[in-house]
């Protein structure tokens, strides 16, 4: 159904936080380094459709890369402010593809897509 959206993961801004003063707490470099390694990475979220949809809303606390891919001739997109609804960043990509842009603001955001055919998006640590 275009327009259509699965959500394929949720986003973990980060549970891992919660034991990173254990980490820091610990005397031992070594073990301390295993505590840090050992803890989990935050999930990537991802968004994916066919023909206009929207991603979102997803909020963000730190830097994360947003990656878009196009299965087919166009996909035009923008990355927007979910308070304001303000053009954030135009995305776009000329045939089947992908690309990226590094959000640098911690905020709430949407990605309104208008496609041609199949599109991915994907938020991940840069």
């Amino acid at each position: 159904m275009p327009g259509r959206l699965v959500i394929l993961a949720a986003l973990a801004v980060s549970v891992a936080h919660a034991d990173l003063p254990a980490c820091r707490a610990l005397p031992d470099d070594g073990a301390r380094l295993a505590c840090y390694d050992a803890l989990p990475l935050p999930a990537a979220t991802a968004f994916s459709g066919n023909g206009s949809g929207m991603a979102g809303p997803f909020t963000i606390t730190a830097p994360r890369m947003l990656g878009f891919a196009s299965d087919d001739a166009i996909l035009v997109a923008y990355l927007l402010d979910d308070a304001t609804g303000a053009v954030v960043q135009n995305l776009h990509h000329g045939g089947a593809g992908a690309g990226r842009f590094l959000i640098e603001a911690p905020g709430t955001y949407r990605v309104q897509v208008n496609a041609s055919g199949g599109w991915r998006i994907e938020l991940y640590l840069p």
